[in-house]
């Protein structure tokens, strides 16, 4: 019976101590908090400096593209102003 009752506490001793190196201290708990702060904080830097890179080439490309769509209304018209010339 003696024996039974030791290995019975010796295995409540073990899983005390599995359950208290699992167990997560408040201040633990806060450290780990802070740290997924800084890491969303990392990450949403990151993707507003990306969203503002992605801004100034759609701004860049926007005015390139104006520019290209002038003057080819440009070329149209003085290709039309031509014909008109040469016919007539």
């Amino acid at each position: 019976m003696d024996e039974h009752i030791g290995e019975r506490v010796c295995t409540l001793e073990t899983d005390v101590a599995v359950i208290h190196s699992n167990y997560v201290r408040r201040d633990e708990f806060a450290d780990l908090r802070t740290e997924v702060r800084v890491g969303f904080a990392q990450v949403d830097a990151r993707i507003e400096t990306g969203i503002a890179k992605l801004d100034a080439q759609i701004d860049k490309s926007t005015a390139t593209l104006l520019k290209w769509m002038f003057v080819s209304q440009l070329s149209v018209a003085a290709l039309v102003l031509a014909a008109i010339k040469y016919l007539f």
